[in-house]
């Protein structure tokens, strides 16, 4: 049985984790948009300054004499607590990265002291899914209502007695060293990109919800199950290092293929962080404060690295291997001739924090999911086709609030809505499915265009109907990330219509590059007719992107009505919708809505 101060010491360690991946996502989707993406030298210094904050635990140590523990975790729940209640991006940013540094800080004592104690990331791991499960994949921090507040209070007292407990803890130390530490980066990095990432595994194994966080879930306990047995022999290293690596790379298939691969990937990151956290064998004598978060810092900024380059390129995919790579790495560096001694008899503990949330959160998700049946058009034969640039969910002040963008589609009441910049797990814009949430939300069937290399950026189409057939294409010109469209065929009450929906590149100084890109979308586009093209198009009425597509037949409908008002932040009119001349435009607007950079534009059309 473990001690209790280890139990204890492991839920710190849990709890910690779960609030420290959720203040990084605050931290690195909000640097993005309050500083804007396109200023990427700036975003790097910044991220880098605030992941190498681990540094600075020694001098906090010395002016809190010795209370780093104690001090870290009054700032990491005075900052937790704020994200909750503030929406002011400058202010939120702040107490974010407060926040990474406090639960850092944490870190180091905890484990400097208490090695078994590391098995608590493995538990915070499953916690963190749990709870994202249970909100549709949306982080606490922006759930504003009770059931958050509540949540988050939740784990913040649980938090401040755990490490209460801890304090006043008088037993045998555990002392470990520091090189597991260099680990911690690379493992949570590759947690935000797969091996935690619910909107990944539903993107790719193409499955529900909750069938998707059911796969992750599983594969961590069984993970948890075979660490006892893989860390016997060396040979268990070699065995989970080929899974894990082959599993990096299954994963980005679909299906099947895929879902095998996410399973390996995230069973093998379980035992190999695992590994990790518990730093080894123990040692007589403890690494100091200032080595430990050296290889924190260190460790961090790989992450930062690595992070840096995958999302810059749109989804690398050696990058996920490299991050494992380095897990396993470090692993390697730390394989135990042995497990230290009550370190078997903690894991069932561990995994009763993973499987027992996880299991109340999928059983959330099915009773609150409802079959979405196709919704009865009223009589007309006409649509409202609505085209928006949703910037990922964060409005013009820069706040992430994507019941805001769902309220700004359900007041338009369309019947098919042309999304652009949509993502669905990167960590840079939130870490949520946004498509998934906002199809539940809005009830209305989804299709999927995705951009990116791993497939969680790009296009959507949202409808009342259920698509006929779908088809995407990415352009193979581009200057900034990856770019494509999707088009869609549904059954209106006549005939059958294609809608598309794309995102041509935005500088704007890349007029030769979207000239390109419109090439490929029209050659994409040129057997479906009827169609309906929506998009961000980053070109201005008369440009040579706009002359173009006059000329090869299609229609600006928006223009056609008077509806030619500016879409973007900047008073461009740069979002069309453009129609073939079998359709005929009604009415339209591009109405006053700050939910995104952009304005929606909205159309009826008189269907042939």
């Amino acid at each position: 049985m473990a001690s209790d101060v280890t139990w204890w010491a492991g839920l710190a360690v849990a709890l910690a984790v779960v609030l420290g991946l959720q203040v990084t996502r605050v931290f690195v989707s909000d640097l993005v948009f309050v500083v804007d993406q396109s200023r990427r030298l700036v975003l790097l210094g910044l991220i880098a300054i605030v992941f190498a904050s681990p540094i600075l635990a020694p001098l906090v140590g010395r002016l809190s004499g010795g209370r780093l523990l104690p001090v870290a975790t009054v700032l990491l729940v005075a900052t937790r607590a704020g994200l909750q209640f503030v929406d002011w991006p400058l202010a939120r940013l702040i107490l974010a990265a407060v926040g990474f540094a406090a639960v850092n800080w944490m870190l180091i004592p905890l484990l400097r002291w208490r090695a078994r104690a590391g098995l608590g990331i493995l538990a915070g791991a499953g916690l963190d899914l749990a709870l994202r499960t249970a909100r549709t994949t949306i982080d606490l921090p922006w759930n504003p209502g009770v059931g958050s507040h509540l949540a988050t209070a939740g784990l913040l007292v649980l938090l401040l007695v755990a490490v209460v407990l801890v304090v006043a803890d008088r037993g045998p130390v555990e002392p470990r060293g520091a090189l597991g530490f260099f680990a911690f980066g690379p493992a949570l990095g590759l947690f935000h990109l797969l091996t935690g990432n619910i909107g990944f595994a539903i993107v790719h194994t193409g499955w529900p919800l909750a069938a998707a966080s059911a796969l992750l879930g599983f594969a961590l306990l069984v993970g948890l199950a075979s660490f006892p047995l893989a860390g016997r022999h060396w040979l268990g290293w070699v065995l989970t290092a080929l899974l894990g690596a082959g599993g990096c790379w299954l994963a980005w298939d679909d299906g099947w293929r895929a879902a095998i691969g996410i399973a390996a990937a995230a069973l093998a990151w379980t035992v190999l962080t695992g590994v990790v956290a518990l730093g080894g064998r123990p040692l007589r004598v403890p690494a100091s404060v200032l080595r430990i978060a050296s290889a924190l810092a260190l460790g961090n900024l790989l992450q930062v690295a690595l992070l840096f380059r995958y999302y810059t390129a749109t989804g690398d995919h050696s990058i996920v291997l490299a991050l494992f790579g380095l897990v396993a790495l470090f692993a390697a560096l730390e394989w135990p001739r042995a497990w230290p001694a009550g370190t078997v008899a903690l894991l069932p503990h561990i995994a009763l924090l993973v499987a027992g949330p996880l299991a109340g959160a999928l059983v959330w998700q099915l009773l609150t999911t409802r079959v979405q049946e196709p919704v009865p058009r009223a009589g007309g034969n006409d649509l409202l086709v609505v085209t928006y640039n949703i910037q990922s969910g964060y409005d013009r002040q820069h706040r992430w609030d994507l019941e805001a963008t769902a309220q700004a589609i359900e007041r338009l009441q369309p019947d098919i809505v042309l999304l652009q910049e949509v993502s669905r797990g990167w960590l840079v814009t939130s870490s949520a499915d946004q498509l998934t949430w906002l199809s539940r939300r809005l009830g209305m069937q989804a299709a999927w265009g995705p951009a990116s290399d791993d497939g969680l950026w790009g296009n959507a189409v949202l409808s009342h109907g259920q698509p006929l057939e779908i088809r995407t294409t990415r352009f193979r010109v581009t200057e900034n990330l990856q770019r494509g469209a999707i088009a869609v065929r549904l059954a209106p009450p006549t005939g059958s219509l294609w809608v598309a929906s794309t995102h041509l590149d935005d500088p704007r100084q890349a007029v030769t590059v979207r000239l390109a890109q419109i090439e490929e979308l029209l050659v994409f586009l040129q057997p479906m007719r009827p169609l309906v093209l929506g998009g961000d198009f980053n070109a201005e009425p008369g440009s040579p992107e706009l002359i173009r597509l006059s000329e090869s037949g299609l229609i600006d409908a928006a223009a056609a009505v008077g509806a030619t008002d500016p879409t973007s932040a900047d008073d461009r009119r740069i979002d069309y919708l453009f129609i073939t001349d079998e359709l005929r435009p009604l009415a339209g607007s591009v109405p006053p809505i700050s939910a995104s950079d952009h304005r929606p534009v909205v159309v009826r059309l008189a269907l042939p």
